[in-house]
């Protein structure tokens, strides 16, 4: 027999409210039933969720969600903002404040301190002071990037961020179907904040370079105890957060040496400064105008350059195992085991948040945990 699933008061109605009228007609006496009580399986939760064109993560809220989506803009390759999402993204937001809400759940269970990077900052603290607060905590050598291989960085980032109960998840497509692909050009990461939970998610579909920019971009958010979700184009928090990153990826007076001992024309400069601190062209390219190295019409020009050249993702997806346990926060699925076996979290909530169903999740725990 199937497993089912539980359904809140009130959501039902909710997902009525925001789904295309002439679908919900079709199923009616279905839903009727489903808010009075009557609990569905998992596969005619996710037809539905198809039928309906509703975000699947949807139908296992607790409350109704108030959607801000006509005020909020993301982050994207060209820092545009972007007023309209789509339903890939909505999908995948809900599907981390799901996982989110479980998180804060079972940590505050397990009696865990906040994370020490929560709200720590402030956006009136001045750059160099912020950087340095960050690094500490992180446990970030000034020069970090000298012992670092380049394919080794946003890995090294990745784990210096979960070491301070920041869980960090990304994918290039929306859960596990590979043909609702997340575009690069919508969006390159998103933060949510909290005390004890705060969540970042990466776009998988980046480049390595720009994964490293965009997680310590995202840490800044969590570090000034606030969402990225750029409700209204916060311009002065995202010009901070900027900076900060750019900051611990490229610190100013190292950077400066370099390049006042580095031959060569501004262009040759910024190809081997990319390769000496470990990060993209663009990151170095601005730091160069930010510290009056380089005039603005070069800095245009090699921007246009690079958001002419933005490489899609290798579409060859490895082993598989490997590739979901790298979308999967670790220390998320060690807590989510644990739960599942001490009988505190069900296996279809545990299916759910994964996106892994019977031997698959067994496997994946596996794979995570040996």
């Amino acid at each position: 027999m199937s497993a089912v699933v539980n359904i809140h008061k009130g959501i039902v109605p909710w997902i009525c409210s925001i789904a295309d009228p002439m679908a919900v007609s079709t199923y009616v006496a279905t839903l009727e039933k489903w808010n009075n009580g009557t609990k569905p399986t998992l596969a005619q939760v996710s037809k539905m969720s198809r039928d309906l064109n509703v975000p699947f993560g949807y139908f296992f809220l607790s409350n109704p969600h108030e959607d801000s989506n006509d005020s909020i803009a993301f982050r994207t390759f060209e820092n545009k903002a972007r007023k309209e999402m789509s339903t890939n993204l909505r999908d995948t937001i809900k599907s981390m404040e799901v996982i989110q809400e479980w998180l804060k759940n079972e940590i505050a269970d397990e009696e865990f301190l906040a994370s020490p990077i929560a709200g720590i900052l402030s956006e009136k603290d001045d750059i160099q002071s912020a950087s340095q607060k960050l690094r500490a905590l992180l446990q970030i050598d000034l020069d970090w990037y000298r012992k670092i291989n380049k394919t080794r960085v946003y890995s090294f980032l990745r784990e210096k961020v979960g070491e301070n109960q920041v869980f960090v998840f990304e994918s290039g497509i929306v859960g596990s179907n590979t043909k609702k692909a997340l575009d690069i050009n919508e969006f390159r990461a998103f933060a949510l904040y909290d005390t004890y939970a705060p969540l970042i998610f990466i776009n998988a579909s980046d480049h390595m370079q720009a994964k490293s920019f965009s997680l310590l971009h995202e840490i800044v958010h969590i570090a000034i105890g606030q969402n990225d979700l750029m409700e209204g184009g916060y311009i002065e928090e995202e010009s901070f957060c900027n900076s900060v990153a750019a900051e611990i990826m490229v610190p100013t007076n190292n950077f400066t040496d370099f390049w006042m001992n580095e031959y060569g024309e501004p262009f040759e400069k910024l190809v081997n400064a990319s390769s000496v601190f470990k990060c993209s062209i663009s990151v170095v390219t601005l730091r160069a105008y930010k510290l009056g190295l380089i005039s603005r019409d070069e800095c245009s020009k090699q921007l246009n350059v690079i958001s002419q050249n933005v490489r899609k993702a290798s579409k060859n997806g490895g082993y598989f195992y490997s590739t979901l346990s790298s979308r999967l926060d670790h220390k998320f699925l060690s807590l989510l085991f644990a739960s599942v076996h001490e009988g505190k979290t069900r296996y279809t909530d545990a299916y759910r948040m994964t996106g892994c169903w019977g031997k698959t999740f067994d496997r994946l725990m596996t794979e995570v945990l040996e």
